[in-house]
């Protein structure tokens, strides 16, 4: 199952020991309880900012903040991708090293940046690559399949000078790397657009990431929508 541009892991949250605990210590929370839910929406309530999304025969009700982040899919081509752009490719790497692409999405110019670098998923032994990377160069051998060339900044380079890892917070650390990634025929190539609520009507297809908060509720700071009859791609 193809993986969403936006997965990532959930640093686990630290809490302070009370001041008049003795001794004084930091105590290490659990971390919350992550899930995907993928599913229609029944209802959202612009007022309690709550969202009820059926998931297979389950009803979940998930808590959205005023700064919620709605991101909508938009089909698109490889020849619609131009140099400078800024993509994200969930990639297998064959045994001949090149990286071929299971899915590409173009961000928007506002996620810039977002998950930067190149980075293992899922397990080591299924060679699955994410490159979040800018577009140096476009091949395109036909409309919908070609070759994209990319740079992107990245943790550390490893023994072979290769680059991995997400990339630093600061400008000047890491290191830089360039791929290729072949594009075949019949792979999923989207634009990830930016919308807003009004795209949260009942019956929509959604896909989002929850938090499990201590008290037990469902938090989502960004979710994907569908829109134009496009539906969320995992």
């Amino acid at each position: 199952m193809r993986r969403s541009v936006f997965a990532g892991a959930v640093a686990a949250a630290l809490a302070a020991a009370s001041a008049h605990a003795a001794p004084p210590a930091a105590i290490a929370a659990p971390a919350p309880s992550v899930q995907r839910i993928k599913g229609t929406i029944d209802a959202f309530d612009p007022v309690a900012r709550s969202l009820s999304v059926t998931s297979g025969k389950t009803a979940k009700i998930v808590t959205l903040p005023a700064n919620l982040r709605i991101v909508y899919n938009q089909r698109r081509k490889v020849a619609d991708i131009k140099q400078g752009d800024f993509i994200g490719a969930a990639a297998l790497k064959s045994a001949d090293g090149k990286l071929r692409a299971q899915q590409v999405a173009v961000f928007p110019e506002d996620l810039r940046g977002m998950g930067e670098g190149q980075y293992p998923m899922g397990e080591a032994a299924s060679n699955r690559i994410m490159t979040n990377a800018t577009v140096a160069g476009v091949t395109a051998a036909a409309p919908n399949n070609g070759t994209l060339k990319v740079t992107y900044r990245g943790a550390a380079a490893a023994a072979d000078g290769s680059c991995g890892g997400h990339a630093s917070a600061s400008s000047g650390a890491g290191c830089t790397g360039d791929a290729e990634i072949v594009i075949a025929p019949g792979i999923p190539v989207i634009g990830l657009m930016l919308g807003d609520e009004t795209l949260l009507v009942p019956g929509a297809a959604v896909s989002l990431i929850a938090t499990t908060t201590p008290e037990g509720t469902l938090q989502a700071t960004r979710l994907t929508v569908e829109k134009d009859g496009v539906k969320p791609i995992l």
